[in-house]
């Protein structure tokens, strides 16, 4: 005897197998052999739950079966609602999408799938914990709200975070610090009223959640809008130490530098351009000898203490070495500079030299530039 999930089923698993004869005898080519294919595939789905049904009578236990009751699946409590079974089907989708699309695509579907099966598994447990709907419910809590609140708190907040930061980048850069302080404002009021408790709890969820997706939705119409143009800078380090950029790039370098050295902390020597143009470098614990060779350890930081005491600004330049591409060709020289000293003014220089002086086709040195004959050799083992 038929029972009626299996007669719904196997009415289904019919009309398929009829609709995939006549789809593949009407329609040729790929596109025929596509839609048979699809409708195939439905029809094995429904036979196969048609044959569930028949193997489980739908559940359907007769009056006079033993325990009919009392311990048969039909007198058992119904499992609660759950959207993890869509949730693991929206995973398992993202999976196969992801694999042949974008590898994010599928490592964010990988976790969503496994988060989906656990949530599912310990949920599906705990309802059958005991005869007690809500010692169960306690079970489930007791379980996974440890996991559950500090990762759900990261996301929301990392959403947060990430739809702010594409708000700002798309608005204009005069208008964007108008808004962030209209929000900031906003969100100070908003943390005001709630401490002091003049808003109901359900109030004061439902503004929030209110203002989280009107945020999120923003920051999604931002992010494909894209964000504004931001010109690019070019790295002028390389051409304002060696001299080669022009008074213009100089002075941006420059502007607003600071002319006093703060943090002194573990300096390898200081370097004075005296009033007369000389260069000379002194080595911290050996006061009074004036040294114009330094060796310096290679793959360390070095750091320098530049002084100026003439009437020009200056800057000290460190000249690392030039070496070949890795192709072959010829490099161009690289190097390292303070921005410019004014008089009895100080900078602060910190240099890496990865590479022996052997491998460079000119030497390491410290200079001044616009200031002939003088240079502090750099010696590296």
């Amino acid at each position: 005897m038929f029972t009626t999930g299996s007669k719904l089923f196997l009415g289904a698993t019919a009309v398929s197998i009829v609709s995939a004869i006549v789809v593949g005898g009407s329609i040729g080519g790929a596109t025929g052999l596509m839609g048979t294919v699809g409708i195939i595939t439905v029809a094995v789905v429904f036979a196969f739950l048609a044959g569930m049904n028949l193997y489980t009578r739908d559940g359907n236990v007769g009056a006079q079966q033993e325990g009919a009751l009392t311990s048969s699946a039909a007198a058992q409590r119904a499992s609660g609602n759950s959207a993890w079974p869509l949730v693991t089907a929206v995973g398992a989708a993202g999976v196969v999408v992801g694999s042949v699309s974008h590898p994010v695509v599928f490592k964010v579907a990988i976790v969503v799938l496994l988060a989906a099966i656990v949530e599912w598994m310990v949920q599906g447990w705990s309802e059958r914990a005991s005869a007690d709907a809500a010692f169960n419910a306690s079970v489930r809590k007791r379980l996974l709200q440890p996991l559950e609140f500090p990762i759900f708190g990261a996301l929301v907040l990392g959403v947060v975070v990430y739809s702010f930061s594409r708000i700002m980048l798309s608005a204009n850069k005069d208008a964007g610090r108008w808004v962030f302080i209209a929000l900031a404002a906003l969100i100070f009021a908003a943390g005001f009223v709630f401490a002091r408790g003049k808003a109901a709890k359900s109030t004061a969820i439902g503004i929030t959640a209110i203002a989280t997706v009107a945020l999120v939705g923003v920051g999604v119409v931002s992010a494909v809008q894209g964000q504004r143009h931001i010109e690019a800078h070019a790295d002028m380090t390389t051409a304002v130490c060696l001299g080669t950029a022009t008074e213009a790039e100089a002075e941006e370098v420059d502007h607003k530098a600071n002319q006093s050295v703060s943090s002194r902390s573990n300096p390898a020597a200081n370097v004075i351009l005296k009033e007369d143009g000389t260069l000379v470098a002194f080595i911290l614990g050996i006061p009074n000898v004036e040294y114009h060779e330094l060796t310096v350890p290679r793959s360390a930081d070095v750091r320098i203490i530049f002084r100026n005491q003439t009437e020009e600004p200056r800057r000290l330049t460190a000249h690392l070495g030039t070496f070949a591409a890795p192709d072959g060709t010829a490099g161009s020289e690289t190097a390292s500079c303070t921005t410019a000293v004014e008089q009895d003014g100080e900078g602060f220089l910190t240099l890496r030299l990865t590479k022996s002086q052997l491998a460079s086709s000119t030497p390491f040195r410290l200079t001044v530039p616009g200031v002939e004959g003088q240079e502090i050799k750099l010696l590296v083992p």
